[in-house]
């Protein structure tokens, strides 16, 4: 596969690992690629999982045409598209399913993200994908946001599978400096804080680090590529060139414009990235997963349109994430799957491909590839948006049913909307447990909970949330430790305080 929409980035210097430039070169956007192992070929296939942070479901070019992402849409069009594919509603959430294959909220880590300072981590005793991958014989190696905790060494990357990581420990920081939270810095490579890379955007950053690793591969060993790039998480920063060269048709605000060009920056690294797969002959057993860790924050100018809500909320536009899979030897591409898809789901699925024999014990997710290979129903007929007894809030899906339990949360409308439509009025929560057909109201605008037809359905959803409700482990608070401040640590972000 050739893609005809690579950019070229405008001179853009990139520093080495050990802080000497490198020279000029062609850069990527981040996007979410999966390259995997299967039983189906020869060798095991290769795995590029790419994770783009708080896309909206409208962010990008194919549902809204001033949004600039052309690589992302024609790796899209030319593979599987999953039009109902879920993650959790805020970022850490998210990155522990995607890893884990548990529910969140079975591990008591659903509430929100994990905070700077806090002693806490993705359970320990809980097995990561990268794990998992390496006792099948794969290389793994890390680029971008891990957001999963990090106080102490033995919740870092490389100690939870993964043979290198490039990238931050925290959740948010300037896409420049490096720092954000207590003036700290966040930029590593493996144990090592990365100073010379201060001044440079991270999307560069993270994309180079990923070619250079596709360029100095094994290829006689198969390999794992989790890339989780920061973009397009706030603090809106990108190179102006990219805002003024390819987002000029965006009018509905500043933000929403700045988001276009980190959009377009990302967007731009994939393209690139996806060169250098073909020109080394990856393309040939390589599977790519791309998706978003949920919808996007409307007050920031991100646009989940016409879906309801926003991030941090269990409306589906809070949860419903663009999500596609491509592979020019494993799959049949140029078309689309409307089976549900859970972020748990992705830890067994890849295993499947990687060649895995046995099923992974006590977790949630299930393995999806044959279903989403042959176009067939997906195994997966219900799952749990979350229940949060912290926020009073939870939501369950089966089949096409959606049933909330109190407020899904705020913002709770549908904001962003196209030039010329109308942004229709805020709506009022009907009952303490509402109902929703998705398949004819995807919008979620009329709760059907009151009516006969649905009343079989609607008790057996109930009863199944409550009894969930009943039996889930506490939500962890994890103590804040000044320890942690970086001003102990020579100005870094480090473990090593808890």
């Amino acid at each position: 596969m050739l893609l005809n929409n690579i950019l070229l980035v405008h001179g853009t210097q990139i520093f080495s690992l050990q802080g000497t430039t490198s020279g000029t070169r062609m850069l990527l956007p981040a996007l979410f690629i999966l390259v995997f192992t299967s039983s189906l070929t020869a060798s095991p296939p290769n795995i590029l999982f790419i994770v783009a942070d708080d896309m909206g479901w409208a962010d990008v070019q194919w549902r809204d045409s001033s949004m600039y992402t052309p690589n992302l849409e024609q790796l899209k069009a030319e593979g599987v598209e999953l039009t109902n594919a879920y993650a959790q509603p805020s970022c850490t959430p998210s990155r522990a399913a995607f890893l884990t294959g548990i529910y969140p909220f079975r591990m008591g880590i659903q509430n929100s993200v994990f905070e700077e300072l806090e002693n806490i981590s993705v359970p320990l005793d809980k097995k990561m994908l990268p794990q998992s991958l390496k006792e099948l014989g794969y290389a793994t190696h890390m680029v971008g946001k891990w957001h999963l905790g990090f106080c102490r060494w033995d919740m870092t990357p490389t100690r939870r599978g993964f043979d290198s990581f490039y990238g931050m420990y925290n959740g948010y920081a300037d896409y420049f400096t490096h720092t954000e939270h207590r003036d700290g810095y966040d930029l590593v490579f493996n144990d090592t804080p990365v100073w010379s890379a201060n001044g440079t955007y991270s999307t560069h950053l993270f994309t180079q680090r990923t070619i250079d690793i596709l360029k100095t591969h094994n290829r006689s060993q198969p390999l794992f590529i989790y890339l989780a790039y920061q973009a397009v998480h706030g603090p809106h920063q990108v190179p102006e060139h990219y805002v003024s060269n390819f987002c000029a048709d965006v009018t509905a605000s500043e933000d929403r414009k700045l988001l276009c060009g980190m959009g377009a920056a990302m967007d731009e690294g994939i393209g690139n990235i996806t060169r250098v797969l073909e020109e080394l002959g990856y393309m040939d057993n390589l599977l790519i997963f791309f998706t978003s860790d949920n919808g996007g924050p409307v007050h920031t100018g991100s646009s989940n349109w016409p879906l309801r809500g926003s991030k941090l909320t269990l409306w589906e536009g809070g949860t419903k994430v663009t999500s596609f899979l491509y592979s020019s030897s494993l799959l049949r591409g140029n078309t689309s799957y409307d089976g549900l898809v859970h972020a748990v789901d992705w830890y067994p699925t890849l295993l499947r491909l990687a060649g895995a024999k046995k099923n992974i014990p006590n977790i949630d997710g299930l393995d999806l590839w044959e279903s989403i290979s042959t176009n067939g129903v997906s195994p997966r007929q219900e799952f749990v948006y979350d229940i949060n007894d912290d926020k009073q809030r939870a939501a369950l899906r089966y089949k096409n049913y959606k049933m909330t339990w109190n407020k899904p949360g705020h913002p709770d409308g549908w904001y962003n909307p196209p030039p010329g439509v109308a942004q229709p009025p805020e709506w009022n929560y009907t009952s303490e447990y509402m109902l929703f057909d998705l398949d004819t109201d995807p919008t979620e605008t009329t709760d059907i909970s009151s009516r006969r037809q649905v009343k079989k359905v609607y008790k057996h959803m109930k009863s199944k949330l409550d009894s969930l409700r009943l039996t889930m482990p506490p939500q962890l608070h994890p103590p804040k430790l000044k320890e942690g401040d970086p001003t102990n640590w020579g100005g870094a972000w480090t473990p090593g305080w808890c």
